[in-house]
């Protein structure tokens, strides 16, 4: 990767930094990687060497409810205060392009982000040999929906969580209608 490449994908990233507060280290990539000015490889390095230079940190949040795919809490980036001055100072030397490729995405990072980390699915076995289903729903930082419960086998906790993940609204529209429903 040529040296421009390398410092245009560390502007990039610190610039998503900058503008979307506590992203997961997967919803990075993701914004990273749409940009189209790297590929996977190059936005691995360049997110390594803005963490081994202290531009950005990778850490779990207290508290964190977002789990990764192997169930452990996934991980959040931060830009650092030399992180932003770095970026203050390098950003006017980015190409145009890219600049403005930045400008009109940041618009939209904040949102995508925000709606992803409202929805949480969880699910972990019990002592009694079933399983432990958490959903939650989580708007403007509070908590708007939680629900508890136990399901007979794995097949059946991993089928809820997906079904929470893909139509919350729904779901939770209708919990609430077969709830509150006077008989």
């Amino acid at each position: 990767m040529e040296k421009a490449d390398s410092t245009n994908s560390k502007i990039i990233i610190l610039y998503i930094l900058s503008k979307v507060n506590d992203i997961s280290s997967s919803q990075l990539m993701d914004c990273a990687l749409e940009s189209l000015y790297m590929d996977f490889f190059s936005f691995s390095q360049a997110k390594s060497e803005l963490v081994s230079k202290k531009l950005m940190t990778e850490m779990v949040r207290k508290g964190e409810l977002r789990k990764d795919a192997t169930g452990k809490p996934v991980l959040s980036c931060y830009i650092t205060p030399a992180g932003k001055e770095i970026l203050e100072r390098l950003l006017p030397s980015v190409p145009a392009a890219i600049r403005a490729y930045l400008t009109s995405a940041s618009r939209n990072w904040q949102v995508d982000t925000n709606e992803s980390q409202s929805v949480f699915a969880d699910y972990s076995p019990n002592d009694e040999g079933t399983w432990y289903v958490d959903l939650r729903l989580i708007e403007r930082g509070s908590t708007t929906f939680a629900l508890r419960m136990a399901a007979p086998s794995e097949e059946v906790a991993e089928r809820t969580c997906k079904r929470w993940e893909t139509a919350t609204a729904e779901t939770y529209m209708e919990i609430l209608r077969l709830l509150s429903e006077e008989k």
